[in-house]
Protein backbone atom coordinates (compact mmCIF):
# COMPACT_ATOMS: atom_id res chain seq x y z
CA UNK A 1 0.00 0.00 0.00
CA UNK A 2 1.41 3.28 -1.14
CA UNK A 3 0.16 6.66 -0.79
CA UNK A 4 -1.41 6.83 -4.75
CA UNK A 5 -3.32 3.75 -3.56
CA UNK A 6 -4.85 5.13 -0.53
CA UNK A 7 -5.76 8.33 -2.12
CA UNK A 8 -7.52 6.27 -4.99
CA UNK A 9 -9.20 4.19 -2.87
CA UNK A 10 -10.02 6.09 -0.31
CA UNK A 11 -8.13 4.36 2.16
CA UNK A 12 -8.34 7.22 4.89
CA UNK A 13 -12.27 7.53 4.80
CA UNK A 14 -13.12 3.94 4.16
CA UNK A 15 -10.79 3.24 7.56
CA UNK A 16 -12.65 5.75 9.58
CA UNK A 17 -16.06 4.17 8.31
CA UNK A 18 -15.22 1.02 9.53
CA UNK A 19 -15.11 -0.37 5.69
CA UNK A 20 -11.80 -1.63 5.54
CA UNK A 21 -11.08 -5.52 5.76
CA UNK A 22 -9.11 -6.48 8.43
CA UNK A 23 -5.82 -7.07 5.60
CA UNK A 24 -6.39 -3.40 4.26
CA UNK A 25 -6.63 -1.88 8.24
CA UNK A 26 -3.57 -3.60 8.81
CA UNK A 27 -1.83 -2.31 5.78
CA UNK A 28 -2.73 1.22 6.20
CA UNK A 29 -1.94 0.86 9.86
CA UNK A 30 1.44 -0.15 8.94
CA UNK A 31 1.97 2.40 6.40
CA UNK A 32 0.92 5.09 9.00
CA UNK A 33 3.38 3.93 11.52
CA UNK A 34 6.36 3.62 9.10
CA UNK A 35 5.45 7.03 7.11
CA UNK A 36 4.44 9.06 9.95
CA UNK A 37 5.24 12.53 7.93
CA UNK A 38 2.09 11.01 5.68
CA UNK A 39 -0.02 10.61 8.65
CA UNK A 40 0.21 14.00 10.04
CA UNK A 41 -1.01 15.46 6.68
CA UNK A 42 -4.43 12.67 6.82
CA UNK A 43 -7.36 14.33 7.57
CA UNK A 44 -7.40 12.33 10.79
CA UNK A 45 -8.23 13.29 14.54
CA UNK A 46 -5.15 14.13 16.02
CA UNK A 47 -6.14 11.15 19.33
CA UNK A 48 -6.35 8.71 16.35
CA UNK A 49 -2.77 10.14 14.84
CA UNK A 50 -1.17 9.75 17.78
CA UNK A 51 -2.31 5.92 18.07
CA UNK A 52 -1.21 5.42 14.38
CA UNK A 53 2.07 6.70 15.43
CA UNK A 54 2.57 4.04 18.26
CA UNK A 55 3.66 0.05 18.12
CA UNK A 56 0.70 -1.97 17.41
CA UNK A 57 -0.53 -4.15 20.33
CA UNK A 58 1.02 -7.90 19.58
CA UNK A 59 -2.26 -9.20 20.29
CA UNK A 60 -4.78 -6.92 18.16
CA UNK A 61 -6.63 -8.22 15.03
CA UNK A 62 -5.50 -5.28 13.09
CA UNK A 63 -2.21 -4.35 14.63
CA UNK A 64 -3.32 -1.68 16.75
CA UNK A 65 -6.98 -2.09 18.39
CA UNK A 66 -7.83 -5.27 20.28
CA UNK A 67 -11.35 -4.79 18.05
CA UNK A 68 -12.34 -4.83 14.40
CA UNK A 69 -11.18 -1.57 12.40
CA UNK A 70 -14.97 -0.12 12.72
CA UNK A 71 -15.55 -0.57 16.58
CA UNK A 72 -12.31 1.32 17.37
CA UNK A 73 -12.76 3.97 14.33
CA UNK A 74 -15.89 4.50 15.60
CA UNK A 75 -14.64 4.86 19.37
CA UNK A 76 -12.04 7.18 18.06
CA UNK A 77 -14.13 9.68 16.60
CA UNK A 78 -16.17 9.89 19.70
CA UNK A 79 -13.34 11.88 20.46
CA UNK A 80 -12.86 15.40 19.50
CA UNK A 81 -10.12 17.42 18.75
CA UNK A 82 -10.05 19.82 21.62
CA UNK A 83 -10.30 16.55 24.01
CA UNK A 84 -6.82 15.70 22.84
CA UNK A 85 -4.34 14.19 25.68
CA UNK A 86 -1.07 16.24 25.94
CA UNK A 87 0.92 13.50 26.44
CA UNK A 88 -0.44 11.41 23.37
CA UNK A 89 0.42 15.24 21.39
CA UNK A 90 3.81 15.58 22.53
CA UNK A 91 4.36 11.54 21.72
CA UNK A 92 3.11 12.32 18.15
CA UNK A 93 4.53 14.80 17.68
CA UNK A 94 9.02 13.14 18.44
CA UNK A 95 7.37 10.01 16.34
CA UNK A 96 7.55 6.99 17.01
CA UNK A 97 9.72 6.05 19.30
CA UNK A 98 11.70 9.74 19.92
CA UNK A 99 10.21 10.22 23.38
CA UNK A 100 11.78 6.67 24.49
CA UNK A 101 15.03 6.62 23.03
CA UNK A 102 15.36 10.79 24.40
CA UNK A 103 14.73 8.91 27.76
CA UNK A 104 17.18 5.90 27.00
CA UNK A 105 19.67 8.40 25.84
CA UNK A 106 19.90 10.77 28.93
CA UNK A 107 19.48 7.94 31.66
CA UNK A 108 22.80 6.74 29.68
CA UNK A 109 24.41 9.48 30.11
CA UNK A 110 23.58 10.14 33.43
CA UNK A 111 25.40 6.75 34.19
CA UNK A 112 28.08 7.35 32.13
CA UNK A 113 28.76 10.30 33.98
CA UNK A 114 28.43 8.96 37.64
CA UNK A 115 30.38 5.86 36.75
CA UNK A 116 33.72 8.69 35.08
CA UNK A 117 33.20 10.31 38.37
CA UNK A 118 33.02 7.37 40.54
CA UNK A 119 36.00 6.01 38.67
CA UNK A 120 37.56 9.75 39.16
CA UNK A 121 37.20 9.78 42.86
CA UNK A 122 38.38 6.00 42.75
CA UNK A 123 41.63 7.46 41.43
CA UNK A 124 42.12 10.05 43.41
CA UNK A 125 41.18 8.44 47.00
CA UNK A 126 44.48 5.20 45.97
CA UNK A 127 46.26 8.08 45.04
CA UNK A 128 45.91 9.71 48.43
CA UNK A 129 46.04 6.47 50.64
CA UNK A 130 49.49 5.35 48.55
CA UNK A 131 50.91 8.38 49.41
CA UNK A 132 50.06 7.92 52.81
CA UNK A 133 51.89 4.63 52.93
CA UNK A 134 54.41 5.64 51.52
CA UNK A 135 54.45 8.51 54.53
CA UNK A 136 54.13 6.26 56.84
CA UNK A 137 56.94 3.53 55.03
CA UNK A 138 59.35 6.93 55.83
CA UNK A 139 58.41 8.04 59.17
CA UNK A 140 58.81 3.99 60.22
CA UNK A 141 62.13 3.84 58.82
CA UNK A 142 63.48 7.59 60.15
CA UNK A 143 62.67 6.39 64.06
CA UNK A 144 63.94 3.22 63.93
CA UNK A 145 66.56 2.56 66.33
CA UNK A 146 69.66 2.22 64.07
CA UNK A 147 72.87 1.69 65.29
CA UNK A 148 75.67 4.34 64.89
CA UNK A 149 78.19 3.46 62.39
CA UNK A 150 80.46 6.38 63.48
CA UNK A 151 81.53 8.63 66.72
CA UNK A 152 81.64 12.30 65.85
CA UNK A 153 82.58 14.84 68.18
CA UNK A 154 81.23 18.41 68.27
CA UNK A 155 82.16 21.20 70.78
CA UNK A 156 79.48 23.71 71.26
CA UNK A 157 78.84 26.91 73.14
CA UNK A 158 75.21 27.92 74.77
CA UNK A 159 73.17 31.51 73.86
CA UNK A 160 71.80 33.42 76.33
CA UNK A 161 67.94 33.23 74.52
CA UNK A 162 65.81 30.67 73.17
CA UNK A 163 67.04 30.41 69.28
CA UNK A 164 64.82 30.69 66.59
CA UNK A 165 66.75 28.45 64.57
CA UNK A 166 69.44 25.57 64.45
CA UNK A 167 72.66 26.73 66.45
CA UNK A 168 74.06 23.25 65.27
CA UNK A 169 72.96 22.30 62.52
CA UNK A 170 73.57 18.42 61.51
CA UNK A 171 70.87 17.34 58.90
CA UNK A 172 69.78 13.76 59.08
CA UNK A 173 72.65 11.88 59.46
CA UNK A 174 72.62 8.67 57.46
CA UNK A 175 73.73 6.48 58.45
CA UNK A 176 73.20 6.65 62.39
CA UNK A 177 76.63 8.34 64.06
CA UNK A 178 77.19 8.71 67.84
CA UNK A 179 77.00 12.57 68.45
CA UNK A 180 79.54 13.45 70.98
CA UNK A 181 78.78 16.72 72.06
CA UNK A 182 81.09 19.02 74.55
CA UNK A 183 78.59 21.82 75.91
CA UNK A 184 80.74 24.74 77.41
CA UNK A 185 79.23 26.07 80.90
CA UNK A 186 82.76 27.34 81.93
CA UNK A 187 80.89 30.83 82.54
CA UNK A 188 79.37 30.67 86.05
CA UNK A 189 79.40 29.22 89.33
CA UNK A 190 77.52 26.19 89.32
CA UNK A 191 79.13 22.64 88.94
CA UNK A 192 76.03 20.59 88.55
CA UNK A 193 73.70 21.22 85.85
CA UNK A 194 69.90 20.05 84.23
CA UNK A 195 70.09 19.03 81.11
CA UNK A 196 66.58 19.51 79.14
CA UNK A 197 66.02 18.34 75.28
CA UNK A 198 62.83 18.87 73.46
CA UNK A 199 61.12 18.16 70.52
CA UNK A 200 60.55 22.23 68.55
CA UNK A 201 56.64 22.00 69.12
CA UNK A 202 56.07 18.67 69.75
CA UNK A 203 57.38 18.19 74.05
CA UNK A 204 59.75 17.04 76.26
CA UNK A 205 61.77 14.34 75.14
CA UNK A 206 64.62 13.63 77.65
CA UNK A 207 65.55 15.05 81.27
CA UNK A 208 68.89 14.89 82.77
CA UNK A 209 69.25 16.10 86.70
CA UNK A 210 72.45 16.65 88.56
CA UNK A 211 74.57 16.52 85.34
CA UNK A 212 78.40 17.65 86.98
CA UNK A 213 80.99 19.11 84.56
CA UNK A 214 84.13 17.64 84.25
CA UNK A 215 87.81 19.54 84.76
CA UNK A 216 87.64 21.14 81.79
CA UNK A 217 84.35 22.98 82.74
CA UNK A 218 82.40 21.25 80.04
CA UNK A 219 78.94 19.13 80.43
CA UNK A 220 79.41 15.87 77.91
CA UNK A 221 76.24 14.46 76.20
CA UNK A 222 76.80 11.34 73.81
CA UNK A 223 73.41 10.20 71.70
CA UNK A 224 73.00 7.96 68.94
CA UNK A 225 71.38 9.87 66.01
CA UNK A 226 68.89 8.01 64.85
CA UNK A 227 67.14 7.84 68.53
CA UNK A 228 65.28 11.01 68.54
CA UNK A 229 63.95 11.10 64.38
CA UNK A 230 64.17 14.34 61.91
CA UNK A 231 62.95 17.81 63.57
CA UNK A 232 64.70 20.38 65.32
CA UNK A 233 65.65 19.90 69.07
CA UNK A 234 65.87 22.39 71.70
CA UNK A 235 68.76 21.94 74.55
CA UNK A 236 68.22 23.47 77.80
CA UNK A 237 70.63 24.07 80.19
CA UNK A 238 70.22 24.74 84.22
CA UNK A 239 72.19 25.06 86.97
CA UNK A 240 71.83 24.57 90.90
CA UNK A 241 72.66 27.05 93.45
CA UNK A 242 73.79 26.57 96.49
CA UNK A 243 69.83 26.08 97.54
CA UNK A 244 69.22 23.20 95.10
CA UNK A 245 67.20 25.10 92.66
CA UNK A 246 67.73 25.67 89.42
CA UNK A 247 68.63 28.74 87.03
CA UNK A 248 68.70 29.52 83.62
CA UNK A 249 72.11 28.83 82.13
CA UNK A 250 71.65 28.99 78.09
CA UNK A 251 70.40 27.14 75.11
CA UNK A 252 71.32 24.90 72.09
CA UNK A 253 69.45 24.25 69.29
CA UNK A 254 70.53 21.31 67.26
CA UNK A 255 68.48 20.34 63.51
CA UNK A 256 68.49 17.38 62.90
CA UNK A 257 66.66 16.91 59.14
Amino acid sequence: MDRKYIEAEHIVDRYLSGDLTVREAREFEEYCLDHPDALKQMPIPVRLKARLARRPAQDSETGVFKAIPSSATHAALEVSDEGIDEEEQREFSRGPGGGANRTVFIGMAFALVAAVAGVVAYAIQANSLSKRVRDMERTAREVQMQAAGSTQVYRVGLVRRKPAAPTLNLGWLQPPQWLDLYIDVSEGKYNQFMIRVEKVDQGLVMQLRRVARDSNRELRLAINSSAFGPGDYLVRVDGYNWRGQTEEVGWLRIGLQ
